[in-house]
């Protein structure tokens, strides 16, 4: 008997390294214990046997295959999805109106967002992002650019911490756009940092409108560490790429509002609301 169980330990987790591999690249507890007809707690010795033979990594409520994603610089990311992120940031920016206050999170689609900001009068814009604050005060339009200040990470150029959420609770801005690792509707939006999902929800509290900013391959990806949930209500605006299927849960998900950003085959950008 006792062999038969290891043999079925075994089987089972086979079957879920080839989910890992078939799938997004990360899998969860719960869905597991589900799938295969076992408690949670024998799914979490699954996990943390294959962790222990360098498998998998462990992360909040799962796993993912191998190592977590060793994290890219911003130039390097600037350079992935490079089309369908201008497309998201041309759609995001008509949102925007003369004379609004707008608080902007870093990232590359952020930074993208900025070319198009910097094109509309009597904004107010709030960034810790370095590549959004060297677009906007290269601005000849009349708009006031306030950096928010902390210690700089050198990796994705955002500043962080104590000061920067001190000058964020003193606004209440119009729009807040944010950007994100991963976007999943039960888990939420996620960073790389604790710092940076704290700036990130804060962001969020303190505007009139969240809109988070994300190339459909961070749709359904759960691979990242630190989470923050969705605000009710949520604006989304994304690409096609990644198919009906991925984008279906936020389609129908309440008090989520999704544009779909596509690009026609002769590469002119366009926007289909969802």
């Amino acid at each position: 008997m006792a062999e038969r169980s290891r043999t079925t330990a075994e089987a089972r987790r086979e079957l879920i390294l080839d989910r890992l591999r078939d799938g997004t690249g990360s899998v969860h507890v719960e869905d597991l214990s589900s799938v295969f007809g076992v408690s949670v707690a024998t799914i979490r010795r699954d996990l943390e046997s294959m962790g222990r033979n360098g498998l998998i990594t462990r992360t909040y409520g799962g796993a993912v295959l191998g190592s977590l994603r060793a994290e890219q610089t911003l130039r390097e990311r600037e350079i992935s999805n490079a089309s369908a992120k201008d497309a998201i940031a041309r759609k995001a920016a008509a949102l925007v109106t003369p004379g609004s206050t707008v608080l902007l999170d870093a990232g590359t689609t952020t930074g993208q967002l900025s070319r198009y900001l910097a094109r509309i009068p009597g904004l107010t814009v709030f960034t810790n992002g370095l590549n959004a604050l060297n677009v906007l005060i290269e601005s000849d339009l009349d708009i006031q650019v306030v950096a928010l200040g902390g210690t700089l990470r050198r990796t994705n150029q955002a500043m962080m911490g104590p000061q920067a959420e001190t000058i964020v609770r003193s606004v209440y801005a119009d729009f807040a756009f944010l950007g994100t690792d991963c976007l999943d509707v039960q888990r939420g939006f996620s960073s790389r940092t604790l710092e940076q999902n704290s700036l990130k929800q804060l962001m969020s509290a303190q505007s009139r409108r969240t809109i988070i900013v994300a190339d459909s391959s961070k749709l359904n990806t759960t691979w990242s560490t630190y989470w923050a949930a969705l605000p009710s209500p949520c604006e989304i605006v994304t690409d096609g790429d990644a198919g009906e299927q991925v984008l279906s849960p936020f389609q129908t998900a309440k008090n989520i509002n999704l544009t779909v950003c596509q690009l026609d085959p002769s590469g002119e950008k366009q926007s289909l609301a969802g």
